[in-house]
């Protein structure tokens, strides 16, 4: 487990609603995280590492050490909760599709721990591995999933999401008729996992909301963020490319970059120079999947995607532009839309690996 990780500070703001509706004090749950109210409050999107929720959950813990409380952390999420990988769940045909884009992508998922999603007789069986957490933040975390699932079912659904049966691993759980009550199925407490099982009759559903369009569409995107890591193997420069492609609104510059990481902005560039991957060469990689991107699958004009990737003015992006590829941004808009569909956009076919 790299607690290191980069991700959305999202987790970390329902942690603290939850705690101001429990009455507790925020700054307590916020303690040895590095992290500060005023800066999880502003708007905009807050990058944290994974080690500073983690703090935050047990924090909260300490402060409430009743069963239950990941039910009621759970209950904040909704499907925008998790940004363009929600979108694109909700444009999929079924909910087994919605799935396999889940775990596809499952880099842009909130998920603290390991999931998986394997078959069995009558549908399928979605895991959390809540064992790479510390004892005291176990149980919490392990309801805070399922009760997350159970609501984002149900939203892609447009209906109540009622599992075949619910399965706790919990060291400390409420009465199991709590857990009956919230999630409307039978519940087995003192399994050997905590998971979901969900009927084929619920997979097949079509979604409401379906659009094949959009789906490909949002799905390119999402595989846009997470391409950028494939290839990196230098540890720091993984780090940076985190933070830079999860800020497909607005993309940070090296100061705050280094700012997220807990670092200087000289320790930053030392380091990433002597992992022989400078941080104008990731910077420029993540600006120019991102223009593509933009440029193919949207109708955006010049001036809004320089804005979009951080640039003062439409002249400065085309000439970064002609620079990465050897064409002016309409040029290349045009021939990509010669050229039909983008190629890109990943195929049913190519979501159909439910690997965790």
């Amino acid at each position: 487990m790299n607690w290191r990780e980069v991700r959305d500070a999202t987790n970390v703001r329902y942690l603290l609603r939850t705690a101001r509706n429990l009455g507790l004090s925020v700054e307590a749950c916020l303690q040895g995280s590095g992290l500060d109210e005023a800066m999880l409050g502003a708007g905009g999107r807050v990058r944290i590492q994974r080690w500073q929720e983690l703090a935050v959950i047990r924090n909260l813990v300490a402060l409430h050490p009743k069963p239950g409380l990941g039910i009621r952390v759970g209950g904040c999420y909704q499907l925008t909760s998790l940004g363009l990988l929600g979108y694109t769940m909700l444009a999929c045909r079924n909910l087994h599709e919605a799935l396999l884009v889940s775990t596809q992508f499952r880099e842009l998922t909130l998920s603290i721990c390991p999931v998986q999603v394997l078959p069995f007789d009558g549908g399928v069986r979605m895991s959390l591995d809540h064992s790479v957490l510390p004892l005291d933040a176990q149980d919490m975390v392990a309801e805070r999933g399922l009760a997350v699932w159970k609501r984002i079912f149900a939203e892609l659904l447009q209906r109540p999401f009622v599992p075949v049966r619910v399965e706790l691993a919990l060291s400390r759980p409420a009465p199991v008729e709590y857990y009956q009550s919230y999630f409307e199925c039978p519940v087995v407490i003192g399994a050997a996992s905590n998971a979901v099982l969900i009927a084929d009759a619920d997979l097949a559903s079509e979604l409401p909301l379906a659009n094949v369009l959009t789906r490909n569409a949002c799905a390119a995107l999402c595989r846009q963020l997470c391409d950028g890591l494939e290839d990196v193997v230098s540890p720091l420069a993984r780090q940076v490319l985190q933070v830079l492609i999860s800020h497909s609104g607005k993309l940070p510059l090296a100061a705050e970059v280094a700012a997220t990481l807990g670092i200087s902005e000289r320790s930053l560039h030392r380091r990433l120079a002597a992992e022989g991957q400078p941080f104008r060469q990731l910077d420029e990689r993540v600006r120019g999947r991102l223009a593509e991107r933009l440029l193919g699958d949207s109708d955006l004009s010049l001036d809004a995607i320089a804005v979009q990737l951080g640039y003062s003015e439409a002249a400065s992006f085309s000439r970064a532009f002609k620079r990465w590829t050897g064409l002016a941004p309409s040029r290349w808009r045009a021939a990509q839309r010669e050229a039909g569909p983008s190629l890109n956009a990943p195929s049913i076919t190519e979501l159909s690996s439910p690997s965790s």
